[in-house]
């Protein structure tokens, strides 16, 4: 499994002069698909896509207060690569060829006035592109994950009546003080390409330099893109078995048989039980736990994954009857 930074964002922060001179180059080079825009979703937002081919967009924040140069960096494009067929796996030798080819396109794109180092990194994704074999499985997934609910630390990214999106393309959380993200997509639905059938999306999302901060002490852009590109995997894995529990997916009813048939302490199988009931009441795994006040949750949830069965069952109107953990696909 490749486990790769997806995303990078830089950001600069200029007067306001400097900035208007700037953007106004750009407009005046923009022509053609690469066209520079203003951004209707955003207000006071001008987009740059003359290098999105070769995987830098610069976006212009012109903000009220203060002036902002982001480029929204994608390495695996940068490197000549596709990320929907397969994503960069970073070692020391094409890390340095990243950053060799990002320093010589932010120093061609700014007349050499300003370097990588001169950005501070804001941002960074990582993503595991996991192929589950059909559509159909992918949003199978999707469905059972979403009962993973409300975690500790986290909270639905979309509220409930939001239309922006189909939820049921994707399940999103949004850090409550952590500054992260963590995203599971229909790679298929969100790209429409045929060569992403099958391919279930997850990604873990540094989204402020406090983020960044507690994942590297490194002290500026360039060290800190080295040090997490290297640690990837690590960072991806804190993150998802925070939220994801372990085990296979299942009916209720037959991880009702599988507990029954093989926890001997009374105990301990009446708690999981309990879990199981609580967990599509409360729907979330975090306020079931926390509903039975046990001081041991974590322990329990272990009980589950040595049964190699998820506390997170199948619901009674999907015609699926079982999931390979993603675990499975992922250690």
């Amino acid at each position: 499994m490749i486990y790769a930074p997806h995303t990078l964002e830089l950001t600069l922060e200029t007067d306001t002069k400097k900035f208007n001179k700037l953007k106004d180059r750009a407009y005046k080079q923009s022509k053609g698909s690469n066209k520079m825009f203003s951004d209707k979703k955003k207000v006071g937002v001008h987009v740059d896509l003359a290098r999105k081919k070769e995987g830098m967009t610069v976006e212009y924040h012109d903000g009220i207060y203060k002036k902002r140069i982001r480029l929204i960096v994608n390495p695996t494009t940068m490197l000549g690569g596709n990320d929907i067929v397969k994503l960069w796996k970073p070692n020391e030798s094409n890390i340095s060829k990243l950053l060799s080819a990002l320093k010589s396109h932010i120093k061609d794109y700014f007349n050499s006035k300003y370097k990588l180092n001169d950005f501070a990194l804001t941002r960074m994704d990582f993503t595991v592109n996991i192929d589950v074999g059909s559509r159909d499985t992918v949003a199978a997934y999707i469905r059972i994950l979403r009962n993973i609910g409300k975690v500790k630390g986290f909270a639905p990214k979309f509220d409930d009546d939001d239309d922006t999106i189909n939820k049921a393309n994707s399940f999103d959380l949004k850090g409550n003080s952590n500054d992260m993200e963590f995203t599971v997509y229909d790679k298929e639905g969100a790209s429409n390409k045929k060569e992403a059938k099958g391919i279930l999306r997850i990604e873990i999302r540094l989204m402020k330099p406090k983020a960044i901060r507690r994942a590297t002490s490194a002290p500026d852009a360039v060290k800190q893109i080295r040090s997490l590109s290297l640690d990837s995997k690590p960072i991806f894995m804190t993150a998802f078995a925070h939220i994801v529990p372990r085990g296979d997916y299942y009916k209720k009813a037959d991880v009702v048989k599988a507990i029954k048939a093989n926890v001997a302490k009374e105990n301990s199988k009446n708690k999981m039980l309990e879990l199981l009931e609580l967990i599509p009441k409360k729907k979330s795994v975090y306020l079931a736990q926390k509903a039975m006040n046990d001081r041991n949750a974590d322990k329990l949830m272990t009980m589950f994954a040595e049964l190699n069965v998820s506390p997170v069952t199948i619901s009674k109107r999907h015609d699926v009857k079982h999931l390979k953990s993603l675990y499975s696909y992922l250690l």
